[in-house]
């Protein structure tokens, strides 16, 4: 069973979601591939959906690229 999304952020010294949303984008900027999968997978489906919302709403450019992690 995969972890709700506050305790992974808690996890990683986030207090909310949206840290955790965010350190997923700036770990792509960063070219960190394999700890964006990691981070993206370790979500739970619904999470995934309000993630891909909070990207495509923020981070425009990015979009497709985390789409395509759902495939």
């Amino acid at each position: 069973m995969k972890k709700k999304l506050i305790t992974l952020a808690k996890e990683l010294d986030f207090n909310t979601e949206v840290e955790y949303f965010n350190y997923i984008v700036d770990s792509y900027i960063n070219g960190q591939k394999q700890q964006v999968n990691e981070l993206f997978n370790d979500m739970r489906k619904d999470d995934k959906r309000d993630f891909l919302e909070h990207v495509r709403i923020n981070c425009p450019d990015y979009y497709s690229y985390f789409v395509n992690l759902l495939f």
